[in-house]
């Protein structure tokens, strides 16, 4: 998320830009404002924002003037507000670096528009950043990364392994996947320069404690990988899960922050470490049931591949019996899965990683149909850890089949809501509750779907923003009250939702272009 500064001297402008569109939708957040450039430049100084939205004219230091001043120390993207008669000035701000200008009155689409371009632009800008002062590091980065894809020729390795400065020999490779708890990135509590100084001191860590026995790569934003070496004896599964232990350890100790670590098999040649990085990934899958600061380890299934093709075969039917909305076609595939586990002789830990994997499974089948999955798959129910707790094949049954059947509830719920029906009834939602404390996630709630799901929805087929909508109904009531009642301005304002009489009277004004009192006498 990248932190906003709008500079602009006329409050209800402010607040009218601030409203005017979902900013952290699109990837920015409005962290801080300015009434001229003067104060701006004192509050860039302070404090790194990444976007400027500036007006031209204004007192003590106008737009140019700021502008000016800002490119002596910061580089940050800038947007210029001008009216027709401003044009000229908007041309000279392109001339010092400005991004983009927007003419007022503002149209929500071109906001859009030129934040989706300058998200992307910021975005690589930063990552060239990274680049350029990684040095060998980046070089080692693309390599590793190529490495645990499986991206580089056989003849390949030795040269790179000697261009890069790294091991040439070793007897083990066991690749770990370490993802940062903290980042979100719908969470508005971070901003972007804090998220890369937290990257960046985790970052500094893991190298720290993998000293010459590993390399770190970045994997994404959220994700590093690790590639530790060393001899047969050393990595044996009990080192690797205390080694990754006090990994995570340090972490916490150190950068304040919980980590959770894929931990993937070790495997004796390099050109089979992308084995080792997927079973990493495999593993780290199961953090979601167990919960943030876990070291997770792969299972490997000791039964043959004709057995482990049938029991997969038997798993892809419970899910597809999901999907069929039918719970007796469920319950009988559950049935036969677990008879192919009994009829096989599976050993638990076979039976166990299914279970895992059904339940990610699950978890992505209800994400993908834009239902609410906070409920049945939080991370402190502790799912992983009671699915490794079970003791009987019998007692693992039912916990399954519970799983199983409250997805399907979900589904059940969500199944006849078409997008015409969806909107149909949020907007039913928003007429009989627009006086209440009302927002896109409470909607949600009683929809039992994803809130920016639903928001994306909604704008996809109302061509205005759920926001826009609420604010339009709200309106239109307190019209009506105005011209059809002898309520006070406050009672209206009450009424139709709004806890502030101040903020009442300045969205009325922005929407109608009359003040409250102006509306009645005028009808």
């Amino acid at each position: 998320m990248y932190d906003v500064l709008i500079v602009e001297d006329e409050p209800i402008a402010r607040e009218s830009l601030k409203y005017l569109i979902d900013w952290q939708e699109y990837g920015f957040a409005i962290k801080a404002e300015a009434e001229d450039g003067q104060q701006a430049l004192e509050m860039m100084k302070s404090h790194y924002y990444a976007l400027v939205v500036t007006d031209i004219r204004m007192p003590t230091m106008n737009g140019l003037e700021f502008i000016k001043e800002l490119r002596l120390f910061s580089d940050a993207a800038v947007i210029i507000l001008s009216g027709y008669d401003d044009f000229e000035y908007a041309r000279q701000g392109m001339k010092m670096g400005v991004q983009d200008y927007l003419l007022k009155p503002l149209d929500e689409e071109d906001l859009i528009n030129i934040l989706q371009r300058l998200q992307q632009e910021i975005a690589q800008k930063h990552r060239k950043h990274r680049q350029l002062h990684l040095g060998l590091t980046a070089l080692r980065d693309q390599f590793l990364k190529k490495l645990a894809h499986n991206q580089i020729k056989k003849n390949e390795y030795s040269d790179q392994l000697k261009l890069l400065e790294m091991h040439t020999s070793f007897e083990s490779i066991c690749c770990l996947l370490v993802e940062m708890d903290f980042f979100h990135p719908l969470d508005a509590n971070w901003t972007g320069q804090e998220i890369e100084l937290k990257r960046f001191a985790i970052r500094n860590i893991i190298e720290e404690i993998c000293g010459r026995s590993g390399y770190v790569f970045e994997v994404s934003e959220e994700r590093y990988g690790i590639v530790y070496i060393g001899t047969d004896d050393e990595l044996d599964d009990e080192f690797m899960m205390e080694w990754a232990g006090e990994l995570a350890e340090a972490v916490r100790l150190y950068a304040k922050e919980t980590v959770s670590i894929g931990l993937g098999q070790t495997v004796s040649q390099i050109q089979d470490a992308h084995q080792s990085f997927h079973s990493a990934e495999a593993a780290l899958d199961g953090k979601f049931l167990m919960g943030n600061n876990a070291v997770l380890k792969s299972i490997t299934p000791i039964m043959n591949n004709i057995e482990q093709k049938q029991l997969l075969n038997l798993e892809e039917e419970v899910l597809a019996a999901i999907k069929s909305y039918h719970r007796e076609h469920v319950s009988k595939a559950l049935l036969q899965l677990w008879d192919g586990f009994k009829t096989k002789q599976a050993p638990a830990n076979k039976v166990k990683t299914t279970v895992l994997e059904i339940l990610v499974q699950l978890m992505h089948l209800v994400k993908n149909t834009g239902a609410n999955h906070a409920e049945l798959f939080d991370h402190e129910l502790g799912d992983y850890e009671r699915v490794m707790k079970i003791k009987t094949l019998e007692e693992l049954f039912q916990f399954i089949e519970r799983k199983c059947f409250a997805v399907l509830d979900l589904l059940h719920k969500t199944k006849d809501f078409q997008p015409n029906k969806i909107i149909e009834t949020m907007k039913k939602i928003v007429q009989e509750q627009y006086p209440t404390n009302l927002s896109l996630r409470v909607v949600a709630q009683q929809v039992f779907m994803n809130p920016v799901y639903l928001g994306q929805l909604f704008k996809a087929n109302v061509d205005c923003s759920f926001n826009d909508y609420l604010l339009q109904v709200r309106m239109d009531k307190a019209k009506h009250l105005l011209t059809h009642s002898d309520k006070k301005v406050y009672e209206i304002a009450q009424e139709v939702g709004f806890g502030e009489l101040d903020w009442f009277y300045k969205r009325f004004k922005l929407y109608t272009g009359f003040s409250a009192s102006e509306y009645r006498a005028s009808t």
